[in-house]
């Protein structure tokens, strides 16, 4: 063979290992594969740049077709979302959303997927809970987004087909720190261990898509309790804060059983402050500064209430 016809067959045969399906040589191409390359980010609408979370515990990657219906889903432990990880869904021909979720660990039961059953409205993950008291969170985050969608041509028209999309993983946890401050005024008569804070909520099951089912059971958040001389700190980890689960925070003076403050924890407590938004921010600090409702009378009341050190309650008049 002469070295033009040698340097054609190389050639051919690296068209059969580069273009494989692609090739004009090839007949059927109805078989070709096909796919999405799917990336992570992170970005608030609040915030001017994404990030990347980085190490977490665990990735679940589902692929829905245009009738919302599951076509495949991978799980993979331990992975760094940094801004080189990709995953590759072989999926083709047609539309098709990614739908992924970061940081479920032992601490939730997932639900049973099941390809062409399962939809988008099922449940995705469940807090664990034993007699409607929640397992502690921790330092556990938990993140969930959605991909715009992608369009693959049919294989049999253009062969094979590789697209590339991404998914913007929100937080769906949020830290509550809960401070119950005594004024200096009834230190004498009180201790701080005479009060607690409960938090209680139906957000601790999730569907694929991120909404809640309104028919879960309330939960009973554990703290992490702490005690200074003049206070008592509570900290929480709760699942996605979202209006109209029962979100109830409740300060006891446990001396006398007495309520000393019940209310709504978002309506009436975190979204009192004006500059929270519940989609760009998940960590809060809250105060109840207790006094007296009179001068010696013994009977305790919120005299202010402070989140992220903005007054959103006094006695005397209620913002």
């Amino acid at each position: 063979m002469n070295l033009k016809y040698k340097l054609f067959v190389a050639l051919s045969a690296l068209g059969t290992i580069f273009w494989g399906c692609d090739s004009l040589i090839f007949d059927d191409l109805s078989e070709c594969p096909q796919g999405v390359y799917v990336n992570f980010y992170s970005m608030t609408p609040c915030a001017t740049d994404s990030t990347f979370i980085g190490q977490v515990s665990d990735l679940h990657l589902f692929a829905f077709n245009d009738k919302d219906v599951l076509v495949s889903v991978t799980q993979q432990k331990n992975v760094s979302l940094d801004r080189n990880y990709e995953m590759l869904v072989p999926v083709t021909n047609g539309y098709y959303t990614f739908i992924g979720w970061a940081g479920v660990n032992d601490r939730f039961t997932t639900a049973s997927f099941t390809e062409g059953v399962t939809t988008k409205k099922e449940v995705m993950l469940t807090l664990n809970a034993q007699n409607n008291q929640a397992v502690a969170l921790g330092t556990t985050k938990v993140w969930q987004g959605v991909s715009p969608v992608v369009f693959l041509q049919d294989p049999a028209v253009v062969g094979s087909e590789y697209k590339r999309t991404a998914i913007n993983l929100l937080e769906v946890t949020n830290r509550v720190n809960i401070e119950i401050e005594l004024h200096e005024s009834v230190l004498n008569d009180t201790d701080p261990k005479d009060f607690e804070v409960k938090i209680v909520s139906a957000n601790g099951t999730v569907n694929i898509d991120g909404s809640m089912p309104l028919n879960s059971g309330v939960l009973t958040y554990p703290a992490t309790v702490t005690y200074t001389d003049n206070s008592v700190k509570a900290a929480y980890t709760l699942m996605d804060l979202k209006t109209g689960y029962g979100n109830l925070i409740t300060v006891t003076n446990t001396k006398n059983n007495e309520v000393v403050w019940q209310s709504d924890l978002i309506g009436s407590i975190l979204l009192k402050n004006p500059n929270v938004n519940l989609e760009c921010k998940n960590d809060f600090e809250v105060k109840f500064v207790i006094k007296d409702k009179c001068l010696d009378c013994g009977t305790y009341v919120c005299w202010e209430i402070l989140v992220d050190n903005w007054q959103v309650h006094s006695y005397s008049v209620d913002l």
